[in-house]
């Protein structure tokens, strides 16, 4: 727990749990054999007496770009979203009835990329009772898009190339996150291509090593697009440093945004391709089509001229 952070002013007293931007988790144990388990509960290690370690795909961790200050002066609590998506925010409280304000607790804000919102304000607290304040995000703006039955897709690379895990696969896609991804080998500096029209919300592509150890968990390079019905797609374990975009540029379907790589929690060079749309309190995937009405399976080629 960190203490909220201040504008001038009169301090309040109040506390600020920065909760994690909502998602999905996977965990992972290995058994007396060595052989490895995937699971979205823990207690299936804990309870049989192993080790649980947690699987991140990549790492999205923006706890520092989403920030929550008071404003003494007009008693505003604002939060600043640093991304160049938009987000959306829970603020909840320990005891609501500790506080004299106007916020909407446990509702559901929306908040543009690179903005200051208010999220109402905070006139008096109880100084004798202990509450905190969280706030809880996730990337992108709630939408309904559970299921796409329209192939809009383009395959985002050119030539023929393995899927080696599709929708639930056993390794790694089976979490909320995850569930519908696509992995499809290649060798590392293929060009990889928009899926479609979108802008370019979210990146990180610093990382070098890949590997099964534990500690390239979440360490892969990803490029996000944010589309313009709301939902997002994610090309992962891109090759370090290799993007041609920036962040806020709009692209084309088609355009080259970077190439493929071998990069986080890896079992060999592919690229991870995802669509995800938010609903409401995470970011979850969603099934999709690409174009031609194909719909990736483990084990066929795909392929783009």
């Amino acid at each position: 727990m960190s203490s909220l952070r201040f504008l001038p002013g009169v301090c309040l007293g109040l506390l600020l749990a920065l909760g994690p931007a909502a998602g999905a988790k996977v965990y992972f144990f290995v058994d007396e054999k060595g052989v490895t388990h995937y699971t979205d509960t823990a207690a299936d290690g804990l309870e049989s007496g192993y080790d649980v370690g947690e699987i991140e795909e990549y790492d999205e961790d923006h706890e520092d770009d989403v920030l929550l200050t008071y404003d003494a002066q007009t008693r505003e609590v604002l939060i600043e979203n640093r991304l160049y998506s938009p987000i959306s925010v829970i603020l909840k409280v320990s005891d609501e009835s500790a506080v004299d304000t106007d916020i909407a607790f446990n509702r559901i804000f929306t908040v543009e990329g690179n903005t200051v919102m208010s999220l109402g304000h905070i006139y008096d607290v109880d100084e004798s009772r202990k509450f905190t304040l969280t706030r809880e995000f996730s990337i992108g703006t709630p939408t309904d898009k559970e299921q796409l039955d329209h192939d809009e897709f383009l395959i985002p690379f050119k030539g023929r190339f393995l899927v080696t895990q599709a929708g639930g696969g056993k390794f790694s896609h089976k979490g909320p996150k995850n569930r519908y991804a696509v992995d499809i080998s290649m060798p590392v500096g293929t060009p990889v291509y928009a899926a479609r029209d979108g802008t370019v919300v979210d990146m990180k592509m610093h990382f070098t090593k890949a590997g099964l150890d534990p500690a390239a968990h979440g360490k892969a390079n990803y490029i996000r697009l944010r589309h313009a019905d709301g939902t997002m797609t994610v090309y992962v374990h891109l090759q370090h440093e290799s993007q041609v975009v920036k962040l806020g540029q709009k692209v084309r379907a088609g355009d080259l945004i970077a190439r493929s790589g071998n990069t986080g929690y890896t079992t060999g060079p592919h690229l991870h391709f995802a669509v995800q749309h938010n609903n409401g309190v995470a970011t979850v995937a969603i099934p999709f089509k690409f174009h031609g009405g194909v719909v990736a399976k483990a084990g066929m080629m795909l392929e783009r001229k």
